[in-house]
């Protein structure tokens, strides 16, 4: 028995240098432009071993993937969804927000890459799945509230997502540099107050 668990930590062990290599590549060099073998070079192992723990690329993006999502529910769970709708969309699009300044690879491994290249099914795909359910359900309640009128759940959901998220690329990938970290703040407030406006213009 001692032995069985001494071998599968290893086997974790390894897992773990080949996701963080991997990760590492993906980050820098983009999906398309890393191999497995560039992948096992960079975790120092040869090859062939690396496929005792992954199929392909395609897998161990996956794994990084449901792993960023597996962060991010563990910190959306920290939220109250008993506030007021004003509140409870500013804390949830800050906290969005917050886990991509915090965590910028995670975050772009989780939204910046393409869709060919990650499980959209199946248990790597799961937590990612959830995640969009939670905000969905988030969603729908400040909705039924009569928040934003009579505009449905899936506009709205897909309006805030769109600005959430293209205001989270444009900081994590630098392009907000021309703003200082005080005005960055600032900005992210402004745009999160705009677009958790209600129903009829104005809060």
């Amino acid at each position: 028995m001692a032995i069985s668990k001494r071998v599968k930590k290893e086997q974790e062990r390894k897992r773990r240098f080949i996701l963080d290599a991997a990760k590492r590549l993906f980050v820098l060099e983009g999906f398309e432009n890393v191999s497995m073998r560039r992948i096992a070079a960079e975790a120092d192992y040869s090859p062939a071993a690396i496929y005792r723990y992954f199929r392909n690329k395609r897998e161990i993006l996956s794994h990084l993937r449901n792993e960023g999502f597996i962060k991010f529910g563990l910190r959306r769970e920290q939220r109250s969804d008993s506030l007021p709708p004003a509140e409870l969309l500013r804390q949830t699009g800050r906290s969005f927000l917050q886990f991509a300044m915090d965590n910028p690879d995670d975050f772009h491994l989780m939204f910046c890459t393409s869709c060919n290249e990650v499980d959209l099914e199946g248990e790597l795909a799961a937590e990612s799945l959830r995640s969009y359910e939670r905000f969905r359900d988030m969603v729908g309640k400040v909705v039924a509230s009569g928040y934003f009128g009579d505009v449905d759940d899936e506009t709205v959901a897909f309006g805030l997502w769109a600005g959430v998220q293209g205001l989270a690329s444009l900081v994590t990938s630098g392009r907000a540099k021309v703003f200082s970290e005080s005005e960055v703040d600032e900005l992210i407030e402004r745009v999160l107050r705009f677009l958790r406006r209600p129903g009829g213009g104005g809060e």
